[in-house]
């Protein structure tokens, strides 16, 4: 039985929030533990030359379509952003940051922020808010700001990135459970049975 699920996310991904959202049920029906891998998910389109969904009108309109139903399907509360795509890496790398400085207060951050974006209406684009947001969670925000502009902490991102290029990955959530990779967050019954020691084989592939 394997105790570890590494969980690759954007805050800007409504799916990465959807997929959140039911960890905690997943965590306590496996007893693993949870490690969080931030991955700026604009640059991962780029690097794998995807067009975002978001600008396929037809893509995008399915997807808000979709997530409203597994919203409504989990029994959530889902807002839509004003602004859709929008850019988080700023957040992402606060996120960078508390892992490497405080990383007991990581779990909470991600949780108050997916729910500050998809549930009451957070706008990244705006300084004063995320500003806002940061000093809720008890955060130093003038600390937090310098600091997410330290060489080491946009690296992290930048190697978070690389690495989710060379595992293919092509969006996010993404969940990894023992080297093996299980894309978006309506595969979860694929990463439970993983995580409870009886993984899909790919040798069934042909």
């Amino acid at each position: 039985m394997s105790n570890t699920l590494v969980f690759y996310f954007d805050f800007v991904s409504p799916y990465s929030y959807l997929a959140h959202t039911q960890l905690p049920e997943l965590l306590s029906e496996t007893g693993a533990s949870l490690e969080y891998v931030p991955v700026f998910l604009g640059g991962l389109h780029q690097a794998q030359e995807i067009t975002s969904p978001p600008f396929i009108p037809s893509k995008a309109k399915w997807i808000v379509r979709d997530c409203h139903m597994w919203a409504d399907h989990y029994g959530l509360s889902l807002n839509w952003p004003k602004q859709f795509p929008f850019n988080t890496i700023s957040l992402l790398r606060v996120c960078a940051y508390l892992q490497k400085t405080a990383p007991e207060r990581v779990s909470n951050f991600i949780n108050k922020t997916f729910c500050a974006i998809w549930e009451q209406g957070l706008d990244c684009s705006d300084q004063e808010q995320v500003s806002s947001h940061l000093q809720l969670l008890g955060l130093n925000v003038e600390e937090i700001l310098t600091a997410i502009k330290d060489p080491e902490i946009k690296q992290v991102l930048t190697d978070n990135g690389v690495l989710s290029v060379k595992k293919e990955m092509f969006g996010l959530p993404v969940f990894e459970v023992k080297d093996s990779l299980y894309f978006g967050q309506d595969r979860l019954h694929f990463v439970k049975r993983a995580l409870l020691g009886s993984p899909f084989s790919d040798k069934k592939i042909k």
